[in-house]
């Protein structure tokens, strides 16, 4: 069986990659490719940073690149047996129609966040997809109204397997020898977030360092690394990536005191891990004027959309005396008592064993 997978964001890569290393043997992967999807053997269309973008005035400059990667996707299919889209909705709500017409079996893994904005694609996603696997767990009473068109599967956050330390805190700290306490930043997991969010905390960082004697470590992507450290030369930060150290987030979360992170995924492993932090998002302004208007939402942290109130400080746009002032409030005992009951709502361990199954079942049948 040859199987399109069309992934839109390092986060459900992350997801993907854990859930095909040990895969049945029988299938063909091709589709949108970093360089661990490609080490699985999986053929590339395209790679998933060319995809990956967030707001809507941010996406114009990708157009035309977005436009080519669609027309590529649609003859891939031509000769695929079943599409995995991941996330992405801009790119797959329109991609799994394509896929109905060639009579594709369509999986569609994460939902669109249908439950914050556009609750229309709701209706385009059951009339287009076969299957829908959600990982947040109030999203499957959400879709009730389509299950009659829509069979929706929650087996869990793969997050829960995935979200922990490879190392012990004195390895990690020697390892990449740093002080014993220090705190973590995180600026995103694109490069328009990198390139938003850096100099809003090279302030940060210039700001809390005249108060205390601080350190700060930088996990990111080897992509990024290189962008990073020149960034915050000269000041007491350090960037660590997949070259200096397995799972460098998850290592540096688990041991940080305390962390500034950019709306994302990477707030929803932070709660995992149990690190007491603040979200921050810069967009264009035009994007959150527009944004305002159309997201029906309380919250941006998964964290926070998950418990279902303020666990964690949001702030969007801030200027680095707001976003200094956010960290020093951060209510330490307060956010790991809540964090507890985050990680049982989210299922138990073992979730991506029971998605390869899952996946394994929906293909075969």
């Amino acid at each position: 069986m040859r199987v399109f997978l069309s992934i839109g964001d390092r986060s459900a890569s992350n997801y993907i990659y854990r859930i095909l290393k040990d895969f049945p043997k029988g299938f063909e992967f091709v589709g949108f490719t970093d360089e661990r999807i490609e080490s699985l053997g999986v053929q590339s269309v395209g790679k998933i940073e060319d995809l990956s973008v967030v707001g809507i005035v941010e996406v114009i400059p990708k157009i035309l690149t977005i436009r080519s990667l669609f027309k590529r996707s649609v003859e891939e299919l031509k000769r695929c047996d079943a599409l995995i889209a991941c996330d992405a909705p801009g790119f797959n709500l329109r991609l799994i129609k394509e896929a109905k017409k060639l009579k594709l079996k369509v999986i569609y893994f994460i939902s669109p966040q249908v439950w914050a904005w556009k609750p229309s694609r709701a209706e385009t996603l059951a009339r287009y997809s076969d299957h829908l696997i959600v990982i947040l767990p109030f999203e499957k009473a959400f879709y009730e109204p389509f299950s009659d068109q829509l069979k929706v599967h929650f087996v869990g956050h793969p997050l829960v397997d995935m979200a922990k330390p490879s190392l012990s805190r004195e390895a990690f700290i020697k390892k990449i020898s740093i002080p014993e306490t220090f705190y973590t930043l995180m600026p995103g997991s694109r490069w328009g977030e990198i390139k938003r969010h850096t100099p809003l905390l090279k302030k940060v960082v210039q700001m809390i360092s005249r108060e205390e004697e601080a350190f700060f470590l930088v996990p990111t992507f080897d992509i990024f690394k290189d962008y990073l450290e020149d960034a915050f030369s000269n000041l007491p930060v350090k960037v660590i990536s997949p070259s200096h150290v397995e799972s460098p987030a998850y290592n540096s979360l688990a041991y940080s005191k305390k962390a500034l992170i950019a709306s994302g995924t990477a707030s929803l492993e932070a709660g995992i891990i149990g690190t007491p932090h603040a979200v921050f998002y810069k967009v264009n302004p035009l994007t959150y004027f527009l944004g305002r208007l159309l997201v029906k939402v309380r919250f941006i942290s998964l964290v926070n959309l998950i418990s279902q109130k303020g666990v964690v400080p949001e702030l969007i746009n801030p200027k680095p005396e707001t976003l200094v002032k956010a960290f020093y409030s951060i209510d330490e005992t307060s956010q790991k008592e809540n964090f507890k009951d985050l990680k049982e709502s989210l299922g138990s361990e073992g979730v991506i064993d029971r998605l390869r199954d899952l996946f394994y079942k929906l293909l075969k049948d």
